[in-house]
């Protein structure tokens, strides 16, 4: 019955506007004052300060910062006609160019939002000048965004691997190959869309000499995934350190190499780095008394009765909880979604022995294709803005991308050696 009480009283708040990170503050506040009075409220201070001590979520302003940082200082358009040298030939070529671009884009940015606002502009605008729909660019450009927290580093894996306490490394490498996945089912239905309606063929590919002076001036930027990644693996670094590396690699690439981004801009891309990180870390701040609240009140055992209730078998379990994180995805914000869900899913998924980090994969996964899917698609709100495309529009020609990443959702989710195996390859002791 409390389960009921406290969705019904979140909703009802979200409904009338509130702020979820305000909402959920508002509830955890009235369940505390209702079970022990305002004594009990003095935990929610302690827990609030708790929220944010976590070591590892100190990465979460340099990852920022660092896609920031990219997306100013001339990296975007280079990784840019890398990929279309590398796919732009062929019929509907710059679609596929979008996807590659998101999936070198995404070892740098760890965000779905900093790949569609960053790339975004630098894609729609080639795509529409080669005589495609701003409709079917803006469209692409929003799915293939989605891709940028999957392959490390990303975000969303550094709060889950907060909240879960497992190990980030070992959720970047699990990205990985799910990411991949991703980009081939988006190409997929790009080829197949590119045949149907006759979509533009690219430019063949320029001379070696030229192809190569478009590598060499985008390298710079390419091996900053490696550098990052590699550092993190071999112990070199902690992932909060990486970010840090990530961030300072980025300044000194705009201002000393690429010579794109002036010193007099810090301070905005500063500004704006904070006001991005204030508007996550508020959130996560907020959710650890709300948590705490769940669990003094026994809800996440009470959902675990309900959920076997329903299903005893670990694949219905899964296959509801993904119908549940995708129809939430339609109406909340991907963090919010993870903060609230996590204390209520958690024992769930030990119950019936799913690894955490295959299910951290799963979760995230789940997000991104909130970040896309209407009516609070955050990413398709950006692309909408870039293309001055009418999200109605876009809605109608998303379908068939959102059918590729449920399908790769569905092999991610019951094919679980997609995720672990590099993880457990390289020695970070996952299980099955």
């Amino acid at each position: 019955m409390l389960i009921a009480v406290v969705l019904i009283a979140l909703c009802g708040l979200l409904v009338l506007g509130t702020p979820i990170a305000v909402g959920m503050a508002i509830v955890a506040i009235a369940i505390m004052w209702w079970a022990s009075g305002p004594d009990l409220l003095i935990i929610f201070i302690q827990r609030l300060y708790a929220g944010t001590t976590s070591f590892p979520l100190l990465a979460i302003p340099f990852f920022i910062l660092a896609g920031n940082l990219m997306n100013v200082g001339g990296m975007t358009n280079r990784i840019f006609d890398v990929a279309h040298v590398m796919v732009g030939r062929i019929r509907g070529g710059l679609g596929h160019v979008n996807v590659l671009a998101s999936v070198l884009f995404s070892g740098m940015s760890g965000s779905a939002v900093a790949d569609a606002a960053g790339l975004g502009v630098v894609e729609i605008k080639a795509m529409k000048e080669a005589g495609y729909t701003a409709r079917f660019a803006a469209t692409l450009t929003a799915v293939s965004s989605t891709i940028g927290p999957i392959i490390p580093p990303s975000i969303p894996f550094v709060i889950y691997g907060s909240l879960a306490n497992v190990s980030v490394g070992a959720l970047f490498l699990a990205g990985i190959v799910p990411g991949l996945l991703m980009a081939i089912g988006l190409m997929l239905v790009v080829a197949i869309v590119a045949k149907r309606q006759n979509l533009p063929v690219g430019d063949p590919r320029p001379p070696w000499p030229q192809t190569l002076e478009i590598v060499g001036r985008a390298l710079p930027a390419l091996i900053m995934p490696p550098l990052i990644l590699t550092a993190i693996f071999t112990g070199v670094a902690t992932p909060t350190e990486a970010s840090v590396v990530a961030a300072l690699y980025a300044l000194l690439l705009g201002t000393l190499w690429y010579r794109e981004l002036s010193l007099a801009q810090v301070p905005d891309i500063l500004w704006e780095t904070g006001r991005q990180t204030a508007q996550v870390m508020f959130i996560i701040a907020v959710a650890e008394p709300f948590g705490w609240v769940l669990i003094q009140q026994q809800i996440p055992n009470a959902a675990l009765e309900a959920m076997f209730s329903i299903a005893q078998q670990p694949w219905l379990v899964l296959l509801i909880i993904n119908v549940v994180l995708l129809v939430l995805g339609t109406a909340l914000e991907g963090v919010a979604i993870l903060i609230i869900a996590f204390p209520i899913l958690a024992p769930i998924i030990k119950t019936i022995g799913v690894d955490p980090v295959h299910f951290g994969v799963i979760i995230v996964l789940n997000l991104m294709i909130g970040l896309v899917t209407p009516p609070v698609g955050l990413c398709l709100y950006v692309v909408s803005s870039i293309a001055r495309v009418p999200l109605a529009e876009i809605s109608r020609e998303l379908w068939p991308y959102l059918v590729a990443l449920i399908a790769v959702l569905g092999i991610i989710t019951y094919v679980p050696e997609l995720s672990l195996w590099l993880p457990r390859t390289l020695g970070y002791g996952v299980v099955n």
